[in-house]
């Protein structure tokens, strides 16, 4: 396998609607596909719409869709019409054991098999600070208790993808239980501001040289205000694709629905393993003797 051509789209502030929204993505993406040809896209947390954790209001679950709705079926076709991969996310609800229930979520097509699979959101933040408040718990742990596995994705050309969202990526056990089932590239969508931008990078830096694995973070980007929402808000992007040994590939800035493209060449995740391989070095029959009994305050 040679290198793999990556891209991340960082999405901008809500336009006002829907349709206008996936205006922009659309021609975006056709810019992105046509100039760079990259293997796979990703685009933010909730690309659908504009981030409302910080709000409690029901209203803002007109925004949720099946994952057999409209925005699977556009990326769908999107796949197949230019021969690409994309991660796509947003708002789901779905319908279980006879009622409704909601999750963050992020979903993978497939220019050959169409959806491939999806991935919901396991950790749901609800902080309080002067820099970052939400409160995903009220949209989505009251209704479904947010995802309950962490799959792994295999893309045409066999290459395996993780995928944690936003809050997710600050677990680390998250990342282990992808890279024990071979996953070369974990890509994380959010739309993070605040006190995060301090560590966001060095995080994920962190996280791929621990797990000797390729990371794509793609956020947010630009200021956007919802309505009743005190004052503007500022996604930093910072989007970013580093490599198995925790270095930076590149990086953006906070400008709107610009584009991350990079190379993975996977034989550096045999290279860093060759280093060091994290996993192997692991004692989990020790430490669970503590997890198994840690009691939550």
């Amino acid at each position: 396998m040679h290198k793999i051509k990556v891209a991340g789209l960082q999405i901008g502030s809500y336009p006002g609607s829907y349709e206008k929204n996936w205006a922009i993505l659309a021609k975006k993406t056709e810019e992105l596909i046509l100039r760079d040809k990259p293997y796979l896209i990703s685009y933010s947390e909730l690309m659908t719409a504009p981030y409302f954790g910080v709000l409690q209001d029901e209203k803002f679950f007109s925004y949720a869709e099946t994952i057999n709705g409209s925005t699977v079926k556009k990326v769908t076709e999107m796949a197949v019409t230019y021969d690409v991969h994309i991660l796509g996310t947003l708002f789901e609800k779905a319908e279980e054991n006879g009622q409704t229930n909601y999750y963050n979520t992020a979903f993978i097509c497939s220019p050959t098999k169409g959806l491939i699979g999806r991935y919901r959101k396991v950790h749901l933040p609800k902080v309080d600070s002067p820099s970052l408040s939400t409160d995903e718990k009220y949209y989505f742990e009251q209704f479904g208790g947010g995802g309950k596995e962490f799959p792994v994705f295999t893309l045409d050309n066999g290459m395996k993808v993780g995928i944690l969202i936003c809050f997710d990526r600050s677990f680390p056990e998250a990342w282990k239980t992808l890279t024990v089932q071979g996953a070369n590239l974990v890509i994380v969508p959010t739309a993070t501001f605040g006190f995060r931008k301090d560590m966001y990078v060095k995080e994920l830096q962190i996280r791929a040289m621990e797990n000797n694995v390729f990371v794509m973070g793609v956020n947010k980007a630009g200021n956007e205000q919802i309505h009743g929402e005190p004052s503007e808000r500022h996604h930093f992007g910072n989007s970013c694709l580093i490599d198995p040994f925790g270095t930076v590939i590149t990086q953006m800035n906070d400008q709107e629905w610009s584009y991350l493209v990079g190379d993975i060449d996977l034989s550096l995740v045999t290279s860093s393993k060759a280093r060091i391989d994290w996993n192997n070095e692991r004692k989990p029959e020790i430490y669970k003797k503590y997890l198994n009994n840690y009691q939550r305050v």
